[in-house]
This record gives structure tokens, C-alpha cells and sequence, in this order.
């Protein structure tokens, strides 16, 4: 009360015109920090409504293709808007800051490319009292439905499930509840792309102190959501045993025997490596790093998450992805699931199904 009591006797001292140059300056610095918070939270619903139309698209032109005659131009359509817009909103999720008002699409029969559009208004936080309401934040996407022979894919999740992923996420939630929804949301796009189960076989090891039981390369992605979905936050933290394991059953020559057999293809073979700490040992870095080396030297492309980890976490995973553009950073819910939505899509681009 004594600061707002000191401000109106501020607003109201006349001498040298104190009250009216400071009235005259307060709209336009309120307005430029308005435009810096409408800005920063624009780019962010931009971003998160890419991500989701991405995925949505992928997952609508999936199902058409091992569904639909390609050359009936409105039953694909018709699928494809059927398919799009239920994924695309799961995808973006609930948000008060954005208007949805609907999307177009087409798709040629001679070139089979199939586009969208998605109209998005921003709700503006500051600049509505300026008459500026609401910011485009619209989003195109394109991609292809040629016919041609399907990829093979075997990935392999090191999940971290060291006591750290029980504490806070700053979104209300723990961190163990993100990274399970995260992948949750990865795989069931897996599950849409392949859903004869005829080209994607996955696996998955958690960790902390040590390895837990790995959950085995397979054809049924559910087995690896529900593996994921057990997961609790317990123990230290040691990379080693489990990024090992992982390499072991991606580089096994029956790995690639099972592709063969139902699909005729080489498998690309990949492992997606998370963390949110530090490991306890250092020797647990110089062994983690021995295997990365290993696994890239194999020919095993390496994506790797710090979801909120410190200094140490960042570096070992920075040191094991394949490349800059195969390691994330994110420091909130909807950013991890940004990446490994990245890593899906990624993936996907490999994963060309056949009818």
C-alpha cells in the first residue's frame, strides 16, 4: 500500500512536468514490452502448430496410402481430411492463447502431392488494448504420396529413470509423466506409419544406478508404451550398461533377419538416448562414450535428449549424437515433446510404405 500510495503522489507532483512526461512515456514502453511478451509466446504457438501439422499430415497420408486408390481424388480427400484434423489437434493440445479456425487441403492424382494449410489466430496479450487482437500464426505443409518400396526401421530407447525424473517438470506435473508422454505420442505416430506392423520394430532400457530389464526389439509397439509407461524415478545414474545393451541388440546379425523376412529390407538402425542428469562416475561417461563411438562407427544413427539436465548430462550427449542436428536440448513439457515429435519425423522421412 506505501509504494502505491508513493506512486500516486509521484503521478500527481507538478513541478518540471514530472507527471506529464512520464504519462507520455508510459504507453510506449508498456506497448514495447507488450510486443516482446506477444512476440516470444507468437513464436512459440507457431512453432508447437508446425510440429503438430507436420505430424498430423504424416500420420492422415499413412493411412491413405495403404488404404485408398491413389488415383480416386475424392476418396483420398475425403480420408485425408477425415484423418488430418483429429491428429492435428491431440498433436497441439489445449492452449487459451490460440483461436483454431480450421484448415484446407489438397492433393494432385497426377503428382501425389498432398498440401495443407492451417488458419491460426494468436491471441495477443498486451497489444489487444491497441485494437490488435489476434496475430496469424497460419502453417503449410507438403509432402508426397509416390509409390515406392518401404524402408525398415529398428529403434532403440535409453530412457532415464534416475530419481531427478520424479522431481517437477514447471508444468504442474513430474518429469517421468513428460518423457512418458512424449514417447507415448512419438510411437503412436510409429503406429499410424506402419500400421500392419510390417516395417518398424523397436526396443527400449531404462536406467539408474543400473540397467533395468530391457524390453527386447519387437514388432508390437504397444509392448514398448507399456514398458515406458512402468517406468518410475528411482536411484542414481549410469548410462553405460544400458546404452550398451542397446547397441548390442541393434547391431545383432538377427535383427536384421527379422526385416528380411517380412519385408525384404536392410534395416536403418537407430537409438534415441535421454537423460535429465549427470552419471555418478566419470568412469560412467568414459564407457558410455566408448560404446556411442562403437555404435556410430557401426552405422547406428544416434538421436540424444537433455531434457533439463545439467552441464555433464548436456556434454555426454552432445559427445554421442551423430550429429548437432541429432541432439536436443528442451527445458519444458511441450519442448520434449517438440523433440522426439523432431526424432519421429526424422525417422519417418526414412520409412517410404508400400501399398
Amino acid at each position: 500500500m506505501k509504494i502505491i500510495k508513493q506512486l500516486k503522489r509521484f503521478l500527481a507532483y507538478q513541478s518540471g512536468n514530472v507527471a506529464m512526461t512520464f504519462g507520455i512515456a508510459f504507453l510506449p514502453i508498456m506497448l514495447s514490452v507488450g510486443a516482446a511478451i506477444d512476440y516470444s509466446r507468437g513464436s512459440d504457438l507457431h512453432s508447437r502448430v508446425a510440429n503438430a501439422t507436420d505430424a498430423a499430415l504424416l500420420a492422415a497420408v499413412s493411412g491413405a496410402m495403404n488404404d485408398i486408390d491413389l488415383t480416386d481424388v475424392l476418396a483420398v480427400k475425403a480420408r485425408l481430411k477425415q484423418d488430418f484434423e483429429p491428429f492435428f489437434l491431440a498433436n497441439l493440445h489445449g492452449d487459451a492463447a490460440y483461436k483454431y479456425n480450421g484448415f484446407t487441403l489438397d492433393y494432385d492424382p497426377i503428382t501425389k502431392n498432398v498440401s495443407v494449410d492451417v488458419d491460426i489466430d494468436y491471441k495477443t496479450a498486451v497489444f489487444g488494448i491497441v485494437g490488435m487482437k489476434h496475430w496469424e500464426a497460419d502453417v503449410h505443409a507438403a509432402t508426397s504420396m509416390q509409390m515406392k518400396a518401404g524402408g525398415a526401421i529398428s529403434m532403440f530407447l535409453v530412457l532415464d529413470r534416475s530419481g531427478s525424473m520424479g522431481w517437477s517438470n514447471g508444468d504442474g506435473g513430474t518429469k517421468m509423466f513428460s518423457l512418458k508422454t512424449a514417447v507415448s505420442k512419438m510411437i503412436a505416430n510409429f503406429q499410424l506409419a506402419d500400421p500392419k506392423s510390417e516395417f518398424i520394430r523397436m526396443g527400449a532400457v531404462a536406467y539408474s544406478s543400473s540397467m533395468w530389464s530391457s524390453q527386447n526389439l519387437n514388432w508390437k509397439l504397444s509392448k514398448t508404451i507399456t514398458y515406458v509407461n512402468a517406468m518410475y524415478a528411482n536411484g542414481g545414474t549410469d548410462s553405460s550398461d544400458s546404452v550398451k545393451e542397446a547397441y548390442t541388440q541393434l547391431k545383432k546379425k538377427k535383427e536384421i533377419n527379422q526385416h528380411n523376412k517380412k519385408s525384404g529390407q536392410v534395416p536403418e538402425l537407430i537409438m534415441v538416448f535421454m537423460t535429465d542428469g549427470d552419471n555418478n562416475y566419470s568412469s560412467d561417461d568414459t564407457a558410455t562414450k566408448s560404446t556411442c563411438n562403437s555404435a556410430k562407427a557401426y552405422g547406428i544413427e544416434i538421436y540424444t535428449v537433455a531434457f533439463q539436465a545439467p552441464r555433464n548430462g548436456k556434454a555426454l550427449l552432445e559427445y554421442c549424437a551423430t550429429s548437432s542436428g541429432h541432439y536436443f536440448e528442451p527445458s519444458n513439457t511441450d519442448e520434449l515433446i517438440s523433440s522426439f515429435n523432431s526424432i519421429g519425423k526424422d525417422v519417418s522421412e526414412k520409412l517410404v510404405l508400400s501399398r
